[in-house]
């Protein structure tokens, strides 16, 4: 249930930006930063899997540390592809209380990167339960995720579902639409093609002043 390899716990982080390689998400500032939430949403065989490792492998590759969270395992073919691995920790989860567990160990970890693979899997009966447990699950995987990318960047997986008049959304819905800081949504055309749809990214900026907090939107 806990990543391995867990030696470096409570060690201070201290580099936690690095460059990417794929061309799909090199418009990110050319890096992924400390505080930074990735959602990369889309259907199944659109290349989700294949950039969260792409991530894990630019961040090995740049000496920095790793946390993959998955609901299937990590594939062999995966860690034939990269290096450092004594930088990389995994663990495979298979529940919500599995994955809230593994987010409060990594918390205490110092990694560059943490990925999620899978977590609209773990979530699905938690968003079919209508009851205040339901909630309040969701709810602690939402503080979960925000508490891991106080240091670290976060990068997790999400599905998507039918919304009616041939539009698709996300799987986890209208409830998770603040949790990430950044959504990238891959959609095949009708030629097969992958197309990639991203949010505008908007920074503001939070002042405390004597007439109380004042929010201004930054270009």
């Amino acid at each position: 249930m806990f990543p391995t390899s867990c030696s470096w716990l409570l060690r201070q982080n201290e580099a936690l930006l690095f460059p990417i390689s794929s061309p799909i998400l090199q418009h990110l500032s050319g890096g992924i930063n400390p505080g930074s939430i990735l959602e990369l949403c889309g259907p199944s065989g659109t290349g989700k899997s294949q950039l969260c490792w792409s991530l894990v492998r630019d961040c090995l590759q740049s000496g920095h540390k790793c946390v993959v969270i998955s609901n299937r395992g990590v594939p062999r073919h995966h860690l034939t592809s990269l290096q450092n691995l004594d930088n990389l920790s995994a663990c495979q989860v298979g529940s919500v209380f599995e994955l809230l567990t593994a987010l409060s160990a990594v918390e205490y970890m110092t990694a560059s990167l943490v990925v999620v693979e899978g977590i609209q899997t773990l979530l699905q009966a938690v968003l079919g339960s209508a009851n205040f447990r339901g909630h309040a699950l969701l709810n602690d995987a939402k503080c979960a995720l925000g508490a891991v990318a106080g240091k670290s960047a976060v990068v997790y997986t999400n599905g998507i579902v039918s919304i009616g008049d041939g539009n698709h959304g996300p799987a986890l819905g209208l409830s998770w639409e603040t949790v990430p800081s950044v959504r990238v949504m891959l959609l095949r055309d009708s030629s097969g093609e992958v197309q990639v749809w991203r949010n505008k990214e908007r920074r503001a900026e939070l002042r405390i002043t004597s007439q109380g907090p004042q929010l201004t939107w930054l270009e």
